[in-house]
């Protein structure tokens, strides 16, 4: 279902290895200790003990702000809203909630972290950063979340529920004891990934796009029949026009390899960019993907888009129009992003 357009206005990451949006199209890379300085990102009170894909969420979230030049703090609270998608960034905290609660009991789990048992609260703690009183909503899917995140915005915008969203993915790296539960991941990147990322989207009939508009779509294949339903679910869902270039986040389940061998057939008509998802990848990739397109420079309005699925069959797509920006030949992020290739 399409759900209309985005204005996006700033945008901010905090993930391994990356400085800006301009590096967000680079390669997920493993969460080195000390990657993430609270003391740095967050400056002041109360944020040493929150979980860190919070605090990732949270730095990404006033640098996002921060780049939209203050219209956030001009929009009323009421129409402030956001959306925020997780998937594992509770996952080794409740791990380490349960073990407290074994070994030493329920009195011991510690009140800062504690409310964080409800995936709902790290939008919950971002709402209450930025005194948003319009509503928060949480997406909890994988692979797919941060896109969903997109779409569920861009409907509650044209509601008029809100008139400016902060629309997040936050993940937090495994426990070693569950990465190991999990299938393996593939030798090019790290099992799990650490960081967030946030966009200050605002009505596309208001906002002045700085960095371009966004729509997103979405769609369930059949994992069991993957094949044989492709072209019918994806081919509304990409369209009749697709756009010159699609980024496709994908692992080598059923439902993956079934939709790779669908984008295959769109050769000459626009590049697919293979993105390789990891199976405990969650769904932070496909929303940075969406920042670095967006943070690419061209001379003119460019078309371009990020599809996402997952082997559970559900498949999502952020088609974009980045707006113009200054001139340049050859965008330095270019470089570092996977060389376009088929699928198979």
């Amino acid at each position: 279902m399409g759900t209309g357009e985005l204005a996006v206005t700033g945008m901010g990451i905090a993930a391994p290895g990356i400085s800006g949006p301009g590096d967000a199209l680079a390669p997920p890379a493993e969460a080195a200790p000390g990657w993430f300085r609270t003391e740095t990102a967050l400056p002041g009170r109360g944020y040493r003990r929150l979980p860190a894909a919070c605090k990732y969420l949270l730095a990404a979230s006033r640098l996002a702000v921060a780049d939209s030049g203050g219209r956030f703090a001009e929009t009323g609270r009421d129409h402030r809203a956001a959306v925020v998608a997780v998937n594992h960034a509770g996952a080794a905290l409740l791990e380490e909630l349960d073990h407290t609660i074994m070994r030493r009991g329920a009195a011991e789990l510690p009140p800062s972290t504690s409310p964080f048992i409800a995936m709902s609260s790290f939008a919950s703690r971002l709402s209450l950063e930025h005194d948003i009183t319009g509503f928060n909503l949480t997406v909890n899917s994988p692979v797919t979340a941060g896109i969903e995140a997109i779409q569920i915005a861009a409907r509650a915008v044209a509601a008029g529920r809100a008139r400016a969203v902060l629309v997040g993915a936050a993940e937090e790296t495994l426990s070693p004891g569950q990465s190991a539960a999990g299938p393996p991941a593939r030798p090019s990147g790290p099992g799990s990934q650490a960081g967030a990322a946030v966009l200050h989207c605002e009505p596309a009939t208001e906002g002045d796009a700085r960095y371009g508009t966004c729509m997103a779509r979405s769609a369930f294949l059949d994992p069991a029949a993957a094949a044989a339903g492709a072209a019918t679910v994806l081919g509304p869902l990409v369209g009749d026009d697709p756009p010159g270039r699609i980024h496709a986040v994908l692992d080598d389940s059923a439902v993956g390899t079934a939709v790779a061998r669908w984008l295959d057939r769109l050769t000459g008509e626009c590049d697919v960019v293979a993105v390789p998802a990891t199976p405990q990848a969650g769904c932070l990739v496909p929303l940075q993907r969406v920042m670095g397109l967006l943070a690419q420079e061209h001379t003119a309005p460019t078309r371009s888009a990020v599809l996402a699925a997952s082997a559970e069959g559900t498949i999502a797509l952020a088609e974009l129009t980045v707006a113009p920006r200054r001139a340049a030949a050859v965008p330095a992020e270019e470089n570092r992003e996977e060389t376009d290739v088929r699928f198979p």
